[in-house]
């Protein structure tokens, strides 16, 4: 008799080498053979889904490109379908199509009749379409966190460490205790395994929504029933020291526990809601930061003018952008640069997001007074060389960090504006003297994230035409040369076609030009243009230059940032 790994060898036309290595990972990671080899990617989707279809001899689909309406998913109950992983796709009077990863399952075929009291017809699914198709239809609930739960050891004995128990969990039923900390628990195990930034866990009237954001956009996790809200909510709040009996007022607190052998910092904030208190996380996991200068993404004309600019004796030197555009990683790349003995670096932040040795880190509190301005104000008298503060809010701030860059300090801040040139009116229109700002300026970077084209999913994009990359921003003479890729969508990448992000910035070099732009009140559009003449890449001209080496889509490049409008500088010609 053939064996059927054999039979799957031949219809797949794979190579003894490549099945031993699907069989090495199946063993691995404790599944079956054909998904390890989905997983493994030997062979298109598509053609494995037809090789295998002629395996069974059932007919295929593919649950990744339809919507099954939700009169259909409610045939099966949550508990057969997440327990079998079977999806119904139709139904007739006396049958029901039903998708399933391995047709021959007939104890699943037959509970679905059972069940049902139809019978079942099987058709084929590619498992990890069939795993996502159960997420987004049934949602995952702490039933399912078995295999999590033996990973999430080490992170249930650090939650303890830190004075969180079980029988504190909602109103004292310890029945339900446990799967909630397993929830929890799964919910952290994800968010550190994708690589997310924040959790969002938003209360509605009849579910739970939990969303993870990577790579700068959010993706529901998971929908455990309203019976669980409270319970969760709660959980999470001991364990962030926050007042759970107080639901009517938002409240900040701070989780830290050891994932594995990493310390994880999570920035918890609950707000009140229609429906209940919603909760966002923010992770701050330190081994995930990078503090390498030359991982920021700056292009190497623009890490040395930043290098030269931090390394001055005095100054100031700002990094603007929104919120999540990785301000901090640059700033804490930059201290660690300047980090050494011979100097006394002092930081204020709201909040400390990662501690760095060597440096003397503070936490200011408004509630009683600790301002950026009075953190300052101190600051100055601590025989500072370097100085940071978290943020220039207020005229006070600006005024005390300008004062600290004319008396030989270097100073480093943020402000939220969109574009460097933007950064210095708003100094100015803030109240900060001109002819102290040219002083005191020496370097300013705007920044933003984009998401980076997955590697392994990587192909061209016939879409993006030469007259779209020359209204982007690209000379007409470079544009026909310029080849955009694309991310397809694979299971690396999530089938997002993105993975990762990199940073693209504009770095505006204070010189004498400048400076005298600054003197004669010109406004933010003339001092763009002064800047961009003397050497200045815009951030439209930064992204296009990632887009053309293939590292970013041109899509990245238009959500992201605002055309320059500035004649036809383009970023091939300016580079």
């Amino acid at each position: 008799m053939v064996a059927y790994r054999d039979i799957v060898k031949k219809a797949l036309g794979l190579s003894e080498e490549q099945m031993q290595q699907a069989e090495a990972h199946a063993a691995h990671a404790d599944i079956n053979l054909t998904h390890a080899i989905e997983l493994l990617e030997f062979i298109p989707i598509e053609q494995f889904l037809d090789a295998m279809s002629q395996v069974y001899r059932v007919p295929k689909i593919r649950l990744d490109e339809i919507d099954i309406p939700r009169t259909i998913i409610e045939l099966i109950p949550r508990e057969l379908a997440m327990k079998f992983k079977v999806i119904p796709i139709s139904q007739t009077a006396n049958e029901m199509t039903v998708a399933m990863a391995d047709p021959r399952a007939l104890e699943t075929i037959n509970a679905v009749r059972f069940r049902t009291g139809v019978f079942a017809r099987p058709v084929l699914a590619a498992e990890s379409h069939l795993i996502d198709a159960l997420a987004k239809y049934y949602g995952r609930t702490s039933t399912d966190l078995s295999e999590l739960e033996k990973q999430g050891k080490d992170l249930e004995t650090a939650i303890d460490v830190i004075g969180v128990k079980r029988q504190q969990i909602g109103a004292g039923n310890q029945e339900s205790d446990g799967p909630i900390i397993k929830l929890v628990n799964y919910i952290l195990l994800e968010a550190q395994s994708r690589g997310a930034s924040d959790i969002h866990i938003e209360p509605y009237e009849t579910y739970v929504r939990v969303r993870l954001r990577v790579d700068g956009v959010l993706h529901e996790l998971t929908r455990p029933p309203s019976n669980m809200k409270a319970a969760l909510i709660s959980r999470i709040k001991i364990m962030s020291r926050l007042d759970i009996a107080e639901s009517r007022l938002p409240q900040d607190g701070a989780i830290n526990i050891l994932m594995g052998s990493n310390p994880v910092d999570y920035r918890v904030s609950s707000l009140p809601t229609v429906y209940g208190e919603k909760i966002v996380m923010r992770i701050l996991d330190k081994s995930a930061l990078k503090v390498d200068m030359t991982q920021l993404g700056l292009e190497q004309d623009q890490l040395d003018k930043f290098m030269a600019s931090i390394e001055s004796p005095y100054g100031m030197v700002l990094v603007t952008g929104p919120t999540g555009s990785g301000k901090t990683t640059t700033l804490y790349s930059a201290l660690t640069e300047l980090n050494q003995e011979s100097d006394n670096i002092m930081t204020a932040e709201d909040p400390v997001e990662y501690n760095i040795e060597g440096i003397n880190q503070m936490q200011t509190k408004a509630e009683i007074g600790l301002t950026f301005a009075e953190a300052l104000k101190s600051f100055l008298r601590q025989d500072p060389d370097v100085i940071m503060v978290g943020e220039i809010r207020d005229l006070e701030t600006a005024e005390i960090a300008v004062k600290a860059a004319l008396t030989g300090h270097m100073v480093l801040s943020t402000l939220h504006t969109n574009s460097a040139p933007d950064t210095i009116r708003r100094l100015l229109n803030m109240g900060v003297e001109s002819f102290n700002l040219v002083s005191a300026l020496n370097c300013i970077t705007a920044q933003r994230l984009v998401r980076k084209i997955c590697m392994k999913c990587k192909t061209t994009d016939d879409t993006i035409s030469t007259d779209m990359l020359i209204k982007s921003g690209i000379a007409a003479q470079f544009a026909s040369r310029i080849k955009p890729m694309k991310g397809t969508g694979c299971a690396l990448c999530g089938n997002s076609g993105n993975k990762g992000r990199v940073a693209v910035h504009e770095i505006l070099k204070v010189n004498d030009a400048i400076r005298e732009s600054i003197m004669s009140g010109s406004a933010s559009m003339d001092l763009k243009k002064v800047a961009m003449a003397n050497g200045m890449r815009t951030l439209r001209q930064s992204a296009l230059m990632k887009m053309a080496s293939g590292q970013i889509s041109f899509s990245e490049v238009l959500t992201n940032t605002a055309a320059d409008d500035d004649g036809d500088l383009g970023v091939i010609a300016a580079a």
